[in-house]
């Protein structure tokens, strides 16, 4: 006869499995490269100045801005439809003109969450009614 507690001890197995596919930020740091991008007719200290005022009007939490390593971190706490997100967003000046691309690059804390939203083309669109933008290009496959 089968005890009463051994569904019990199943709990921390399906738990790990269910988890198995998080992500953190160092995970949307990682995936530099992959993101979409747009170009701006801007320098890099105009797109900082307005990146707060984005990530706040599209619902993230700016985590830092390292000027230096041309990184942005945001991220958004679990929902009532997502357990959260991570964003990466890197900022490199391009050598003509005072152009600036933007890349984002945004991680669900659960890859399996089908409901979080893409936060590149939500930031990218936002940062564009501010900024003049030059050019994009999609996101490179995975």
């Amino acid at each position: 006869m089968l005890s009463r507690h051994r569904p019990a001890r199943l709990i921390p197995l399906l738990l790990a499995a269910a988890l198995g596919g998080c992500a953190t930020m160092a995970d949307s740091i990682a995936a530099k490269g992959t993101g979409p991008t747009q170009v701006y007719a801007a320098s890099p200290d105009v797109v900082y100045k307005d990146m707060p005022r984005v990530l706040h009007d599209v619902g993230l939490t700016l985590v830092t801005i390292d000027k230096q390593k041309g990184l942005v971190l945001a991220q958004r706490g679990m929902s009532a439809f997502s357990f959260g997100e991570d964003v990466a967003i890197f900022v490199t000046p391009l050598k003509r003109g005072n152009d600036t691309q933007v890349e984002v690059d945004s991680k669900r804390a659960l890859a399996t969450n089908i409901f979080a939203p893409n936060w590149s083309k939500v930031i990218l669109a936002r940062l564009n009614q501010s900024i003049p933008s030059v050019s994009s290009m999609p996101a490179q496959p995975q």
